[in-house]
């Protein structure tokens, strides 16, 4: 049988990981497709001074390509960016993969079962769509008044101004989540003040990092056991906290208790203690781990600013205490936008309905990996497939399995074309929906993961195992594989 040909689009963790599992698997017909200059996704995106993992390096890895030269516990950007483009080369993969080219669009053709897709370099055709864009690639800039009068540098964390000198300057960080946490710590020992403007705070744990030495690293190399020990006893352990948070909410007290002693620890000044200790149940937030975070906001040179901004000013910010900040930079550690999946691209499928329409309401997506009107079309680390622990990269090794299912039935089948049925998205999003209820996520913070009308296209509600283990084959009825569901309804 002629190869059928597969487009990826996002040459991240997803992108890497789907045409490497798709080589080994023996589908080589595969172009991956990536607007940057380089693979790498979010490792290439984020070069802040500080950036680093959240997940011990052990789990957040390819799980059939370990790593046992990992400097730390925690892996720095630098290591995971050049890991996973060692990863493409020893695979082989690299040449598939099209750097500086982004996809504008793509458009399913029912009369000859293709994808076009428009690239920066032309049209280009496959079988087979699988994007692999991530959940968060798109920078959120907040809509902060006179933001562009500023007359000093201000820049995204996402985007890291490197040409811009912080030694002995006054920097505003706006945000105190996930990025500042490790720009502030990274970049307070040089400059001469740093105000962090935090809206609300999250709740922290220990993140206990260390270097690893070179007898570890040797060990790891000699004997591979050790480490697939470890990172079992890790995963195992993102097991217990995904259960916390979702259907054993009695276990999150005694993360609390340890999150508290960590404020409590590291600060003695109690109105400092008090902006920083947050009044949400914990988890409802994303649980941050951090070493240095609370002794870096007790230096003499930082300062915690919890009221609004009103102004960005062209010297500073003014904000609802009434005083302007005087600024030589700002750094927005604002995040981004979450719930844009296939971002920037507009997908057109079946019967002329785009991705975009059929997502109006609230994006849904089966395993978060397949949308009814969508043939031929497979989503790695799609809706509801993130969670509040777990490593990203085994959503994406699940969903390039599942992806791969797909495929081998279709070559047993003969066909051309798969399509999840809407029954079956259906009934799985009524029970994702019923599940999240349920959740530490629904407690009633204002989170990155829940919209305005209550929906949440982000979580995943059960364990990760249980997410492996629903994506590992395809359910018996959940596609239809050949002709189009509405011609098989008719022929009926």
């Amino acid at each position: 049988m002629k190869q059928r040909s597969i487009a990826v689009v996002g040459g991240g963790l997803g992108g890497v990981c789907a045409a490497v599992m798709l080589e080994r698997a023996g589908y080589r017909n595969v172009t991956v497709f990536e607007r940057a200059e380089r693979v790498g996704g979010v490792w290439h995106h984020n070069t802040y001074p500080g950036a680093a993992c959240d997940i011990p390096s052990h789990l957040y890895e390819f799980s059939f390509e370990p790593n046992p030269r990992w400097s730390r516990r925690y892996a720095p950007q630098a290591e995971i960016q050049a890991y996973v483009e060692d990863v493409a080369r020893r695979y082989g993969v690299t040449e598939r993969i099209r750097t500086g080219t982004q996809v504008d669009g793509a458009r399913w053709d029912e009369d000859r079962r293709k994808w076009t897709l428009e690239t920066g370099a032309g049209p280009h055709e496959a079988d087979v769509l699988v994007t692999a864009c991530g959940q968060l690639s798109v920078p959120t800039v907040p809509p902060l008044p006179g933001l562009d009068s500023f007359a000093g540098p201000a820049f995204h964390t996402a985007r890291w101004r490197h040409d811009v000198d912080l030694a002995g300057k006054r920097v505003a960080v706006i945000g105190a989540g996930c990025s500042a946490i490790q720009v502030v710590p990274a970049i307070q020992p040089i400059a001469a003040q740093v105000d962090v403007y935090q809206r609300s705070p999250g709740w922290t744990l220990p993140k206990m990092d260390f270097e690893y030495s070179d007898r570890a690293k040797r060990l790891f190399e000699r004997f591979p056991l050790l480490q697939r020990l470890d990172r079992a006893a890790i995963f195992y352990f993102q097991e217990l906290a995904a259960a916390a948070m979702t259907k054993h909410r009695w276990l999150m007290p005694m993360f609390k208790r340890i999150g508290k002693r960590q404020i409590d620890k590291s600060i003695e000044d109690t109105q400092l203690r008090a902006k920083v200790t947050p009044k949400d149940e914990m988890g409802c937030k994303r649980i941050m781990l951090t070493d240095d975070w609370y002794p870096t906001l007790t230096k003499p040179n930082v300062e915690v600013i919890v009221d609004r901004i009103d102004e960005v000013t062209p010297a500073g910010i003014r904000a609802g205490d009434g005083v302007e900040r005087a600024y030589d930079a700002i750094v927005l550690a604002t995040g981004f936008a979450t719930h844009g999946f296939v971002a920037p691209m507009e997908i057109v499928g079946a019967g002329g309905r785009s991705l975009s329409e059929t997502w109006a309401e609230v994006p849904r997506a089966y395993l978060g990996l397949s949308v009814p009107g969508f043939p031929n079309m497979f989503l790695l680390y799609g809706p509801n497939t993130n969670g509040g622990s777990g490593s990203v990269i085994s959503t994406l090794e699940a969903g390039s399995n599942h992806l791969i299912a797909a495929l081998r039935e279709m070559d047993r089948a003969g066909a051309d074309r798969i399509e999840v049925t809407r029954s079956t998205a259906e009934r799985f999003d009524q029970e994702v929906r019923e599940a999240l209820a349920g959740t530490v996520w629904h407690a009633g913070c204002t989170n990155w993961y829940v919209d305005a009308n209550g929906n949440d296209p982000n979580q995943w509600p059960w364990l990760w195992s249980t997410y492996r283990r629903r994506t590992a084959q395809l359910e018996p009825g959940a596609y239809a594989v050949g002709a189009p569901e509405r011609e098989r309804e008719l022929a009926a």
